[in-house]
């Protein structure tokens, strides 16, 4: 799994910046920023072939819109590495926000004493007082009415 799973996606943003894309540029685009933000450095590294294959286009295919979409990305010749500007901001924010619910998670914990989570209680307190139950004339009537031997039967398979 990666380090940070889920990563924040401007829809906004990202459609001004990529209107002028085909839905095949799109699609290469958004697989090489999911790339890059499951990497530890959040960038790609600067090989057409892993570029491809990453992208889920043909080498061919990619040297063709490679211009197009590259244009998003800034190379680090140094490193030899692929960063996209807005991505790492976001990976860094990510990152502190990770760190300080961490450590807010830390703190909470670190005090408290190892033990049994306390036991639910068994009851309700304050115990419930049910009222009685008044009968009304015509159920009385009723209960005490002659039963056909059906009704008698009835009674036995709903009391079991």
């Amino acid at each position: 799994m990666a380090d940070l799973p889920c990563m924040p996606f401007w829809t906004d943003a990202y459609l001004a910046d990529t209107q002028h894309l085909t839905t095949e540029e799109h699609g290469a685009y958004l697989l090489l920023l999911f790339q890059a933000w499951r990497s530890h450095d959040c960038s790609l590294a600067d090989d057409d072939d892993m570029l491809s294959r990453q992208a889920g286009v043909s080498l061919s295919k990619w040297k063709v819109m490679k211009p197009i979409i590259m244009a998003f990305w800034k190379l680090d010749k140094r490193r030899k590495r692929w960063v996209q500007k807005r991505l790492q901001i976001e990976r860094e924010k990510a990152t502190v926000k990770k760190a300080k619910a961490r450590d807010s998670a830390a703190s909470r914990w670190n005090n408290k004493e190892k033990g049994d989570a306390n036991a639910m209680r068994t009851q309700c307190y304050p115990e419930p007082n049910p009222e009685p139950i008044e009968r009304s004339e015509d159920l009385s009537q009723r209960s005490r009415a002659k039963k056909s031997p059906r009704q008698k039967i009835m009674e036995v398979f709903h009391d079991a």
